[in-house]
């Protein structure tokens, strides 16, 4: 690889890096931590207007609601038991 070649893989790792700083920061990702722990249950869409609520470790379906923030909260309530 020349100099000129290497000089622009520089400019081009820093320019990607700048960008994805940006995004991050843009999108409130600095200083935040990761999740610990994957959810216990995830709230899936399941035909029109409903949504099931389904234990991410076996994929069984725990329950549904026909209202997203209902199958939501049962997601919650599950998981708290």
């Amino acid at each position: 690889m020349n100099q000129s070649q290497h000089a622009y893989c520089d400019v081009a790792l820093a320019m990607n890096q700048r960008r994805n700083m940006a995004l991050a920061l843009c999108l409130g990702l600095v200083g935040s931590s990761a999740p610990k722990t994957s959810p216990l249950f995830r709230v899936i869409p399941a035909g029109n207007e409903f949504f099931h609520v389904v234990d991410s470790s076996t994929g069984k379906v725990r329950g549904f609601r026909r209202n997203h923030n209902e199958a939501c909260a049962l997601a919650r309530k599950l998981e708290s038991k």
